[in-house]
């Protein structure tokens, strides 16, 4: 076997087994399953106690697969949701992100308590990820958007109703950058033939030259004393 034909080969199996690391990343990184645990404070403590309200499993970042279970609320939390909105106060959630990895990241966020309570404890809860499938925020969204006032008994506060929704990051648009290069390329060559016309009025193309030469008028006959005067 040649030394041409030996480092061919040798190429051929490192580039195999990167595609093969590479995969199996990518694999780990877009399969689940992803849990979110999910807890809110229901009361109008600046330090918020948090109690565990419910779970959110991903099971496949790539197609937006997951579900969502929540513990029934008892009749304690349901009487602290009500006093928290007859006083305007805020609803918080945290969420704990966990990988399959062990890894953890909380995200925390937040609505009127009026609006989850006159709503019947409807909401919304949105998981974005990123490119690479790596959970980057989790919101949570009324699903009314004004408080009305109207009451609430505290028997149907009972079972939170809430929708997942699913969003990838979008990539922006890319520059055309080949194009822009050609265009360049284009424009010189034209230059060096000399098929590109100066199509610039006689002030643009001489302005360099007239300008010193206003300049200099107008200096000259500021520094010219004035004609006439008495004796």
């Amino acid at each position: 076997m040649s030394n041409s034909t030996y480092y061919i080969h040798f190429l051929i199996v490192i580039l195999s087994t990167s595609v093969i690391s590479f995969v199996d990343c990518f694999d780990s990184e877009y399969d689940g399953p992803v849990s979110i645990i999910l807890y809110h404070s229901t009361t109008a403590d600046p330090e918020p106690k948090w109690t565990e309200r419910g779970l959110i499993t991903i099971q496949n970042v790539v197609t937006g697969d997951m579900s969502v279970s929540q513990k029934p609320v008892i009749a304690s939390v349901a009487s602290e949701l009500q006093s928290l909105s007859k006083k305007d106060g805020i609803y918080r959630i945290k969420s704990v992100v966990r990988t399959k990895t062990g890894k953890e990241i909380s995200f925390l966020s937040f609505v009127k308590a009026c609006l989850l309570v006159e709503s019947y404890l409807s909401d919304s809860v949105t998981v974005s990820v990123d490119y690479a499938g790596t959970v980057i925020a989790v919101t949570l969204s009324p699903t009314i958007s004004v408080c009305e006032g109207h009451p609430v008994n505290t028997a149907d506060l009972r079972n939170f109703n809430t929708v997942l929704q699913f969003r990838h990051m979008e990539q922006g648009p890319m520059p055309d950058t080949a194009a822009y290069i050609q265009k360049l390329e284009r424009e010189r060559e034209a230059r060096e033939r000399g098929d590109v016309k100066d199509n610039r009025s006689f002030l643009a193309k001489y302005w360099i030259y007239i300008v010193p030469v206003v300049i200099f008028a107008v200096l000259s006959g500021a520094s010219t004393p004035e004609a006439g005067g008495g004796r």
